[in-house]
């Protein structure tokens, strides 16, 4: 009886320990996708989208086609962090654009 309480106590301990590990893992990827995809980008100095921005005004005839068209781009290749990154600098292109 001795045995099989301690074969029962310690299969639940591995089950613990494998399952809990797994879940440490999957948390640790969801933090980590949600610190490069979402809040990284958004670190980026206003003055470099401001930059950016610039350059495809002076670049472009329609700069509010190309801004959206580098956007949708990253779209395709399902890049969160470039997503994040040309949203912003369309965002400047189009406060820039209703300016003029």
């Amino acid at each position: 009886m001795f045995v099989a309480d301690f074969l029962f106590v310690a299969l639940r301990w591995l089950w613990a320990v494998f399952f809990g590990g797994q879940a440490l893992i999957f948390v640790g990827l969801v933090l980590w996708m949600v610190w490069k995809d979402a809040i990284k980008p958004r670190l980026i100095q206003a003055d470099e989208i401001d930059r950016v921005a610039e350059e495809i005004i002076a670049s472009y005839p329609d700069p509010e086609e190309e801004a959206f068209a580098r956007y949708e781009r990253a779209w395709y290749r399902s890049d969160g962090a470039e997503q994040t990154y040309w949203r912003r600098v369309q965002k400047a292109v189009d406060r820039r654009g209703s300016r003029r």
